[in-house]
């Protein structure tokens, strides 16, 4: 089984604690949402930021993005980020039931942000979320957006990096 070697790094943090909007008293700008995320687009703010830090860039991987879409859309149907499935052993079964071989894990949410450059820039600015951006052993990630015009925060981003087992 490959989770007995994945080795994950998690950090699940409601964004309201990392300087985004949120429901405590802070308000979401007054700009249109972004209806989607381009894992490219994505992958150039990421890799820019770890390029300032002397890191390796990552690679976009459509398991990934397959594997954080999917996490963004039950994160916007529970409309929260506080679930069981943001734990390490989470995480893990996420990756394994998708068939990707992980030999280490990183993941970044966030809520309510309208744009991505906003979602980078607020992951950027907490020390959690910029550990695993800049962490040398990524290699991969994977990004995924989900709207909803219900509920407290409107937009729920999921960032998934990765290093990939290639023993597996």
């Amino acid at each position: 089984m490959r989770m007995r070697s994945l080795l994950l790094i998690l950090v699940v943090t409601v964004l309201a604690s990392c300087g985004g909007p949120g429901k405590d008293g802070m308000t979401v700008p007054n700009v249109p949402r972004e209806r989607s995320v381009s894992p490219a687009a994505a992958a150039q703010l990421i890799n820019a930021h770890r390029a300032a830090h002397g890191r390796q860039p990552l690679t976009v991987d459509p398991a990934l993005n397959a594997v954080a879409a999917e996490t963004a859309r039950e994160l916007a149907r529970r409309d929260r980020l506080k679930t069981r499935m943001h734990s390490g052993p989470g995480l893990a079964r996420r990756l394994d039931a998708a068939g990707y071989p992980a030999l280490r894990a990183a993941e970044n949410l966030g809520s309510g942000y309208p744009t991505l450059v906003m979602t980078v820039d607020g992951w950027e600015n907490s020390r959690g979320h910029n550990r695993n951006l800049l962490n040398p052993d990524m290699t991969h990630m994977g990004i995924g957006l989900a709207l909803t015009d219900e509920g407290i925060y409107k937009s729920y981003w999921v960032l998934i990096l990765a290093e990939p087992d290639t023993d597996a």
